[in-house]
């Protein structure tokens, strides 16, 4: 979903160095998480008022239908349109491609500080997801470099509230080993930044 570029990354963050290999989704493997600078633009609002309108769509008006499958799916593709009205459509774009075409932005989700974090525990294929790698863990904002993913809730019927950012972890440089795992923290406890510097330079690729 979301891929960046090592040489615009080492010229915007300078010392919080890149390794020059790419994980499996095109995203570098960063040896730091970055700063916010200046091409990293606070988005926490335009994704609080998709957050809003998603919980609220669903909770009122699908929650209570009958056939909760069938709502489940047309919701998901409610979703993939408020989100692209509501948020995509409000970020800068420099590219010439159109519609489909258009990558999907680079966001990142940055703690606040001592922000409580749920790493996903590894399973077999098929198996349920479990959140509880460690507990108690906490996190600030340059200790873990985090890709948004999606909202998350533990329970989606009948009620959805999106309470947690579901993310990617890019970098950790105190737990290596989580690279390339989801977890979760709380949207209150995290803000949502467009980098625009990686977004723009993959892009252009």
């Amino acid at each position: 979903m979301m891929c960046t570029d090592a040489d615009n990354y080492q010229h915007q963050f300078g010392e919080w160095a890149l390794s020059p290999d790419f994980d499996s989704c095109g995203l570098p493997r960063l040896v730091h998480p970055p700063r916010i600078g200046a091409l990293m633009r606070d988005i926490t609002e335009l994704m609080n008022t998709y957050r809003e309108c998603s919980r609220n769509l669903w909770n009122v008006y699908f929650s209570k239908r009958e056939n909760i499958g069938r709502s489940l799916d047309a919701f998901g593709q409610i979703r993939e349109l408020l989100f692209d009205s509501l948020v995509v459509n409000e970020l800068s774009y420099e590219g010439d491609a159109q519609g489909g075409d258009i990558p999907p932005p680079v966001l990142r989700v940055v703690p606040r500080a001592r922000a409580l974090i749920l790493i996903q525990r590894p399973t077999e294929p098929g198996q349920a997801t479990y959140w509880d790698q460690e507990k108690d863990m906490v996190v600030g904002p340059d200790e873990i470099a985090l890709a948004f993913v999606d909202y998350f809730d533990f329970g989606q019927i009948p009620i959805m509230d999106f309470h947690f950012y579901r993310c990617k972890i890019l970098s950790f440089p105190s737990r290596s080993e989580y690279a390339g795992r989801e977890a979760l923290i709380r949207a209150l406890d995290g803000r949502v930044f467009h980098d625009e510097a990686a977004d723009n330079s993959i892009r252009e690729r």
